[in-house]
């Protein structure tokens, strides 16, 4: 693909915020405003324009399916089938520490636990310490594994990596609270099979850039540009990750909508995003206002509600689409009759020639927004 076709069909902001490839660049984008567009581009900018190697570029996206979506979307772009680092931070640190496992004595093939491993532990321990889940559920325990390892006992990682394997299951063996029993008996059973959950793969990365100053530099000099999706839903462990990455090139650009926080319940944090120029002086704020997706009725529905979030930069979407039918409110009794008229509007539609794919329900979209 010729370089110049990296910029074709874009808008005035969009191809502002492609080319503006130096220094921190904060991307404020309204929804539909085609921001994954704008970063695919900006990924076949660098490498066609400036002649950036893939693998000097980090793009971290939030979910799995939005960084697959990603790499064929610049795979198309570019033609070539090598993304560099285009993935999701849990999904970056598999590779940091694949590559430096040696420095944290990890087997280079450790083991990422998702949700079912951790259960096959829970059941070895519950059969192992006579409890039930009367006692607490595996839900339960998950959860709270999770809230110890990132909240209430950050340093736990010392046991994982510092405490022997006959050390580590004499504090299994000695815990009585039947959450601690069940804390040292998942850490226990990790360090047997050096299995990392999502969770550590964040911690392990920052500890081993903490305790081999040349593995993080090697990353540093490595990755010279770096990109962030849905910045606004960043934790302070992402934060301090991407602080570390880019604090040798500087050229960091993240993208965000601050009136689309949703995981303040998992810990992120929509003050990075809002005092992302103050942390980074210099920065240049890109607004991104244009709808490609909703008709003006919602969008001036949207631009009324969202006004009177409180920690925000105001900005007010205008849609590009032709004017369509009223927005509708309809305020059920309960959850049941509420899903039951969704239900009744989405058959409505689709009787009356509507392509299934192209309804969207959002359920609650509300309920989480912190502002």
């Amino acid at each position: 693909m010729e370089g110049f076709k990296a910029l074709e069909g874009l808008n005035d902001a969009q191809r502002e915020a492609v080319t503006t490839t130096e220094g921190p660049v904060r991307v404020v984008a309204g929804a539909g405003s085609g921001k994954t567009r704008a970063l695919a581009r900006r990924f076949a900018y660098l490498v066609n324009d400036l002649g950036i190697m893939p693998g000097n570029i980090l793009c971290v996206t939030f979910t799995n399916k939005a960084a697959n979506e990603m790499r064929q979307r610049i795979r198309t772009l570019t033609g070539d089938a090598d993304t560099g680092y285009v993935n999701t931070f849990h999904g970056f640190c598999v590779s940091v520490l694949q590559e430096d496992s040696s420095a944290l004595s990890l087997p280079k093939r450790f083991l990422v636990l998702d949700n079912s491993d951790i259960d096959a532990m829970l059941q070895i321990i519950y059969e192992e310490r006579g409890l039930s889940l009367r006692d607490t559920t595996f839900a339960k325990a998950r959860d709270m594994f999770e809230v110890r390892k990132v909240f209430t006992h950050p340093d736990y990682y010392r046991d994982l990596l510092d405490l022997s394997l006959d050390a580590l299951k004499l504090k299994y063996d000695l815990a009585e609270a039947v959450d601690d029993i069940l804390f040292y008996g998942y850490l226990y059973q990790q360090k047997k099979c050096f299995g990392l959950d999502y969770n550590d793969l964040i911690i392990f990365t920052l500890e081993l850039f903490r305790l081999r100053l040349d593995i993080r530099s090697k990353w540093q000099e490595r990755l010279e540009y770096i990109m962030i999706d849905e910045f606004q839903d960043i934790d302070g462990l992402q934060y301090e990750l991407m602080e570390v990455l880019a604090a040798h090139h500087g050229n960091l650009f993240v993208v965000g909508d601050p009136d689309q926080t949703i995981y303040t319940w998992r810990g992120a944090n929509v003050k990075y995003l809002l005092e992302f120029d103050v942390r980074f002086p210099g920065t240049r704020t890109i607004m991104m206002n244009d709808n490609y997706r909703s008709t003006p009725q919602i969008t001036m529905v949207a631009n009324s509600l969202i006004a009177a979030n409180h920690k925000r930069i105001a900005k007010s979407i205008v849609s590009l689409q032709a004017p369509a039918g009223k927005v509708r409110c309809y305020h059920a009794a309960s959850s049941a009759e509420e899903a039951g008229w969704i239900v009744e509007q989405v058959e409505r539609l689709v009787e009356g020639g509507v392509d299934l794919r192209d309804v969207c329900v959002l359920y609650r979209a509300l309920r989480f927004a912190p502002c």
